[in-house]
């Protein structure tokens, strides 16, 4: 079975994972932040999946993994 985090397919057992699991699956380090998207070209960024959040992993599902400290275009202007 495989899931996609970041667009990099990932080969996983399956069935119930936490967030931590998934995000070890594809090596991103405690300072990653996890999201379930609802497909590849999902415009809502994705639900936030906590680290100990349990999820049911299906084969071709999508994930992102964004760094925690991300500040996308905030460049500290008021």
């Amino acid at each position: 079975m495989h899931i996609f985090i970041n667009r990099r397919k990932i080969d996983v057992a399956g069935g119930i994972m936490t967030g931590e699991q998934i995000l070890v699956a594809g090596e991103y380090g405690p300072d990653y932040n996890l999201y379930l998207l609802k497909g590849e070209g999902d415009p809502s960024g994705g639900t936030p999946v906590g680290r100990e959040e349990n999820l049911e992993v299906k084969n071709g599902m999508h994930f992102r993994a964004i760094p925690g400290n991300a500040n996308f275009g905030n460049r500290g202007q008021r």
